[in-house]
Formats: structure tokens, sequence, C-alpha cells
């Protein structure tokens, strides 16, 4: 392998590297963010925030769940750019594989010609000579 193709193999395992890491971090916290109890303030830590009778309605509820929502397309985003970039790799791999395959075929059918035109070469040679005694 050349050495360009080492370092192009290089850099795909360093983002695949980094896209398992990036998606393994957004689902532990995730998974760390569904543990932990969401932190409500009492009443009388602000006294702006009147208490609701309805805890479904509470600001720290709506947010709590606006930052799941937000943590769960987080995750999704980066799992769904991970399986893009694990398909495109493969892909690319596959066809540079198929690449290499056709060009040795091709390299083998030129080296065939080089050695018949030779031999040709070489034929026409000894008749010049046989005709020129």
């Amino acid at each position: 392998m050349s050495r360009p193709a080492n370092n192009i193999v290089l850099i795909r395992i360093i983002f695949l590297f980094l896209f398992l890491l990036s998606t393994l971090g957004v689902v532990l916290f995730v998974v760390n963010f569904q543990r932990s109890p969401a932190i409500q303030p009492s009443p009388t830590q602000n006294p702006l925030v009147e208490p609701s009778e309805n805890p479904e309605t509470e600001p720290s509820s709506q947010n709590t769940a606006s930052n799941t929502i937000g943590l769960i397309g987080s995750a999704i985003t980066a799992l769904t750019s991970l399986v893009g970039f694990i398909t495109t790799t493969v892909i690319t791999w596959r066809k540079e594989k198929r690449e290499s395959s056709l060009a040795d075929m091709e390299r083998i059918r030129l080296e065939a010609e080089l050695e018949k035109t030779k031999l040709e070469l070489e034929k026409l040679k000894k008749k010049n000579k046989v005709k020129g005694k």
C-alpha cells in the first residue's frame, strides 16, 4: 500500500474513534441525566415563582422535558452520524478494493500486450536479418 493510502486509513481510524467516543459520551450523558433527580427550586428560594398545583406545568419540569428532548435528539444525531460514517467508509473500502483489482487486471493485460509486441518485434528483426543476407 502506498504512503498516501496509509495516511487515509489512519485518518479514517482516528475519525471512527472520535465518532465512537462522542456517541458514547452522549449516550452516557443521557443515561446519567435520566437517573439524576430534577432539581426543583422551593418557593422560599425564589419569591417571584408561585407554587403550582399541577406539577406538569412547573417551569422546572418543562425545562427538564426540553432538556431530555434535546439530549435524545443529540444522541440520535450522534448515532446517525456514526452509522453514516461507518457505511461510507465500508463502501469506500469496497470501491478501493474493486479499483485495485481492476488496476491489477489492466496491468497484467498491458504486460501481456507488451510481451506480444516484443515477440513480434524480434520476429521482424530476424526476418530483416534473413532478407539482408
